[in-house]
């Protein structure tokens, strides 16, 4: 039961939240988006306008969102107080074509530096007529810079491309140190270069690589500065490949001969390109890891590649392009453990036990558990370079007639 003190409180909350539902179900307001920071004069961005209750407005709409959106049955107005800075087209007349008018009706385009305020009426399906107002500045751009990024990378100002490859990059647009919005059509040119575009209004291009290694700059003729070059490469430019296991997670321990990953990036001049290529893997240690037929050396692919283990031990991979050199060693301990007994069932941490005081190993052999009130814990994590494993009940630390698991170097 609630006292009276919770109950005041809660008929507060309650009061509270009807004013805020109340608030929110009434909400008449009106959004216009556009270019987040300044547009580049002669860029196109597309603008968005309708109930801030779609989503695109202020984000003032408290959560819960009580407020339902309602649809612009008339567009009363759309304009640019000084059409000169900052025109406002149709999506279709966009030189991007019918997909910029996918989403958006409208775009606004960039004419000459200043500022432009842009307005927005128009008759909603509940009968509300409602407007809204944003400024836009427009700037001269007077610098590019290319951007190419590969997974979580930061970006670069060369774009690397495998002889006869496809890759994109992205145009960064500067007033400046000032970064520009919108998307500005035919910025920069080079041999096998074309543009593209989003729907984030991004500048996006691919580069087509020639088949023959080669480093491009980027040309421009609408900016005095631009920083980018293209490099096409081939096998021969390949200077190096980072090989590392494909689990860090877990020591590489095996109850029977398996199969052990690794994988690889490789690396032309310090740069890791955006895609990998197939990789060649040599074994200097073949009783404890090897092809999967016994090989030293066995082809690998565009990410690496597996070796079969064979023994506990040290196992030695180097990796190299098909028919070169090896450009990379690494060495990885391999551990051949004993396998759980039958009736131990460890699920996972947390869970029941029955046996009070025993220990045993984690999921991948990586940490020990304890059995503790009824439930697994964990005891310890196992040290880098060591795993799990169970040993017998008179090894120093056990107790007689328990399950015993301890964390060991190799043998």
């Amino acid at each position: 039961m609630y006292d009276g003190a919770m109950l005041r409180l809660l008929g507060g909350f309650f009061v509270l939240s009807l004013a805020v539902a109340t608030a929110a179900c009434h909400d008449k307001d009106a959004y216009l988006s556009g270019p987040q920071g300044a547009l580049a004069v002669g860029a196109y961005h597309r603008i968005t306008y309708g109930d801030a209750c779609s989503g695109g407005g202020s984000g003032k709409v408290p959560m819960p969102d009580f407020c339902s959106a309602e649809s612009i049955t008339d567009l009363l107005e759309l304009s640019s107080s000084d059409p000169s800075v900052a025109e406002i087209i149709a999506a279709t007349d966009d030189p991007r074509g019918a997909g910029a008018s996918v989403k958006y009706a409208h775009s606004v385009v960039g004419k000459k530096p200043g500022q432009s305020t842009l307005r927005f009426k128009g008759r909603f399906s509940d009968g509300s007529v409602r407007e809204t107002a944003a400024t836009i500045q427009v700037k001269a751009p007077d610098s590019v810079k290319l951007a190419a990024a590969c997974g979580s990378e930061s970006p670069v100002a060369n774009l690397l491309a495998f002889v006869d490859a496809l890759e994109g990059f992205d145009l960064e647009i500067y007033a400046g140190n000032e970064e520009l919005a919108g998307w500005l059509p035919n910025a920069v040119t080079a041999d096998g270069v074309t543009q593209s575009f989003d729907e984030w209004d991004g500048n996006p291009y691919l580069w087509q690589a020639p088949s023959t290694p080669v480093v491009l700059n980027l040309q421009s003729v609408l900016v005095a500065k631009v920083t980018g070059t293209l490099t096409a490469f081939g096998p021969d430019q390949v200077t190096g490949i980072v090989l590392d296991s494909c689990n860090q997670l877990f020591p590489a321990a095996y109850v029977q001969p398996g199969d052990f990953c690794v994988g690889t990036a490789i690396v032309v001049n310090g740069q890791v390109p955006c895609h990998n290529l197939p990789v060649e893997l040599h074994t200097s240690t073949p009783d404890v890891c090897s092809g999967p037929a016994g090989e030293t050396v066995w082809a690998g692919n565009e990410w690496g590649g597996s070796a079969t283990t064979h023994g506990e031990g040290t196992c030695t991979i180097g990796v190299s392009m098909p028919g070169g050199s090896v450009l990379a060693t690494k060495s990885f301990p391999i551990f051949f453990v004993t396998a759980p007994p039958s009736d131990l069932d460890v699920p996972g941490f947390g869970s029941v036990c029955t046996v009070e005081g025993g220990t045993a190993c984690g999921a991948g052999f990586g940490d020990v558990g304890l059995c503790k009130s009824g439930r697994w814990v964990e005891k310890v994590s196992c040290p880098a370079q060591q795993v799990c494993d169970f040993v017998p009940d008179t090894t120093p630390g056990c107790t007689a007639g328990l399950v015993c698991a301890q964390c060991r170097g190799l043998r």
